[in-house]
């Protein structure tokens, strides 16, 4: 299997959208900071309220960093699923959610999903991003044959690992830029010139930024 085609057919790619026009205009408008998430575009309200206590469990706040809603990280997944994303990767996001939160339910007993406290969902999150390659490449297996079970007109059974693997790590991924893209983190965080000038190669990083890399 061509694990690049896998991950296109599945929606693990929307980095490879990052040079879009649009991903650029998402980037520059999409409001950034604590202000709560509130008004989503893409998920719904309780949806919202999952999606922000994955991404903080997965970038939380210490004592020299804020923590991804603190950046609006949540805000900026919205928006770039609303304007960016394809229709089909959309659909497939909001199936892998809606079974990533029945799982929860199940498992808790909580039904409503405004329940749902970190401490409920950071198992699993730790399960499915914690996974040797061995395990890695056996669910990517999974992943393109329920897609192409999909794309053949068929019903196939979504299997929980699977989904919640396919949610996790797109959205992991999308913190991860969304975080080191913020204002806060680029100018408080990362090494950062306002105005840059000179290039220099073959420099020591450690002497030039105290080891923090360059802030884009």
């Amino acid at each position: 299997m061509d694990r690049r085609e896998a991950l296109k057919k599945i929606g693990l790619s929307f980095g490879i959208l990052i040079g879009a026009p649009t991903a650029v205009s998402v980037l520059q408008g999409c409001g950034r900071g604590n202000t709560g998430f509130s008004n989503p575009h893409f998920f719904n309200q309780p949806e919202a309220e999952v999606i922000t206590k994955i991404v903080d469990i997965i970038l939380p706040p210490t004592k020299d960093t804020p923590g991804a809603s603190d950046v609006g990280v949540p805000q900026f997944i919205d928006q770039y699923l609303e304007e960016v994303v394809p229709l089909d990767e959309r659909a497939r996001t909001k199936e892998y959610l809606n079974n990533f939160i029945e799982q929860i339910q199940r498992e808790t007993g909580k039904q409503k999903v405004s329940e749902f406290t970190k401490s409920d969902i950071e198992p699993f999150v730790a399960k499915s991003l914690n996974k040797s390659q061995a395990e890695e490449d056996a669910i990517y297996e999974q992943i393109d044959n329920y897609v192409q079970a999909k794309q053949n007109g068929d019903d196939p059974e979504l299997i929980e690992e699977v989904a919640a693997f396919a949610l996790l790590t797109n959205l992991r991924s999308m913190a991860i830029w969304s975080y080191k893209t913020s204002q806060k983190i680029g100018e408080k965080v990362l090494a950062y010139d306002p105005v840059p000038g000179r290039q220099q190669g073959c420099v020591n990083l450690q002497d030039e930024t105290g080891g923090k890399a360059w802030s884009l």
